[in-house]
């Protein structure tokens, strides 16, 4: 049974003495050995045994028994109870303030302070216990940031129309090969429940990956999950508990049947700036100017992703395309992207919002739209934050954003980037000579910077 099989399991080896003075007294021998219920053998069995058998030795405060039990025995009173049933336990000492414990090889389920807590409470006898509640506060609960930091990527996410899936932590090694992860840094479960449950997954992003194919084929020709979740790799090492140390993401993945508008890292980028905007940071998207090398981004095509940054460089993850090959493993659609963000990140992010409220304007606003030739080796990021940094230094609210790329056929050295800005002032209805020096500041800036042209 299985009560036999945990009794057997849980026997010491120490009592092997007492077991064999028995054996040989029923044959009439005499067991020359003395018995013992201690740690009483040399270095090189200690190490043999490593520990797992050795009596526990507890040092507990009576205050904490009496805590949990509701009573108010003395130190004396509760050493009395235990050494009656073998439990050696002896009161403080001048120089201590806890009880010393020692537990009797045979009883292995003592092991823990709440252990001997429902040893006392079982031999001074539950009947006699107080039936009166113990004492707590009725102040609220503090609030725990990364529950609220989840609930409001859901809201957030939701509302832009992705949905949110749960898969499980553990997953088949075609997983992580159709990912090109190295599956040499995942743990391998020795007792799996199934062969497609084998491993611990490295991130969260192959497991939505792996769930795109099923609803393209079920008829859902556009959608982007989203999933919150752990992952583990071995070069992260062991936490203090001994256990594989965990990795917190929230992935997020893009995919459309047919080919829309422009290249799909923009509607997974669209994604992940709304999610920060609610969430109370401004992100900075930066190329990969050097191949990294990790679990994360093995899926990523690289060069047609961004590392995602806020403006104080608190880093938030990777956005971007995927490789070929991946695409490929996966059945996946051709226009389909992905971003996988730290949630470590994100909750530092969010414990440090701020409200985005601002009243309307009751005066109108008024567009302009500009257009810089550059040389094509220039990135849109570095142009945009350049951008971002002059109209900070300006009193008036204004907003901008990119409406095109133009690179002509005839010329592959230059390009064109064109912005539209929106001002906006919510103390006058604004006129040329407000906005004109603001258009001539970024012209200066871009050209001193880039060599652009105003066109």
């Amino acid at each position: 049974t299985d009560a036999l099989t945990r009794f057997n399991k849980g026997q010491s080896p120490l009592q092997n003495a007492a077991v064999l003075k028995q054996l040989m007294s029923m044959v009439g021998g005499v067991q020359a050995s003395e018995v013992f219920d201690l740690k009483q053998f040399s270095d090189e069995l200690d190490d043999y045994f490593d520990g797992k058998y050795t009596p526990a030795n507890i040092d507990i405060d009576g205050k904490f028994i009496n805590e949990r039990l509701g009573l108010d025995l003395s130190d004396d009173d509760i050493c009395d109870l235990l050494n009656n049933v073998e439990i050696k336990s002896h009161g403080p000492e001048e120089e201590l303030n806890y009880i010393c414990i020692q537990s009797p090889f045979w009883r292995t389920d003592l092991e823990l302070p709440e252990d001997i807590v429902e040893e006392v409470g079982r031999l001074y006898g539950f009947d006699k216990l107080s039936r009166q509640l113990p004492m707590r506060s009725i102040k609220s609960a503090p609030k725990n940031l990364r529950r609220e930091l989840k609930n409001a990527v859901r809201q957030s996410l939701s509302r832009a129309g992705a949905n949110e899936v749960l898969t499980y932590s553990f997953v088949h090694e075609r997983i992580l090969k159709n990912a090109e992860q190295d599956v040499a840094q995942a743990y391998k479960l020795s007792n799996a429940l199934s062969p497609d449950l084998q491993y611990y997954r490295l991130t969260v992003l192959p497991s939505l990956l792996d769930k795109v194919h099923a609803n393209i084929k079920a008829g859902y020709d556009e959608f982007a999950l989203f999933e919150m979740g752990k992952g583990h790799i071995k070069m992260h090492g062991l936490g203090e508990d001994g256990l594989p140390e965990a990795s917190q993401f929230t992935d997020i993945v893009y995919a459309a049947k047919k080919p829309g508008a422009g290249a799909p890292f923009y509607k997974i980028r669209r994604l992940v700036e709304q999610l920060a905007h609610d969430l109370g940071a401004e992100l900075v998207f930066k190329p990969i100017e050097q191949d990294l090398n990790f679990p994360v981004v093995a899926p990523f095509d690289q060069s047609r992703s961004a590392l995602v940054e806020t403006t104080d460089e608190q880093f938030i993850g990777i956005v971007g395309e995927l490789k070929q090959s991946v695409i490929k493993n996966f059945k996946l659609p051709a226009y389909v992207a992905a971003a996988s963000l730290d949630t470590a990140g994100l909750e530092a992010v969010y414990a440090k919002r701020a409200s985005h409220y601002q009243p309307l304007s009751r005066y109108p606003s008024t567009s302009r739209d500009i257009s810089l030739k550059l040389p094509t080796n220039v990135n849109y990021a570095s142009v945009a934050q350049g951008i971002d940094r002059i109209l900070k230094g300006v009193e008036i609210d204004v907003a901008f954003r990119a409406i095109s790329i133009y690179q002509s056929s005839d010329d592959a050295t230059m390009k064109t980037l064109t912005f539209r800005l929106v001002f906006t002032s919510h103390q006058r209805t604004l006129v040329d000579s407000d906005i004109t020096p603001i258009i001539e500041s970024i012209q200066q800036t871009m050209q001193q910077a880039y060599g652009a042209e105003l066109v």
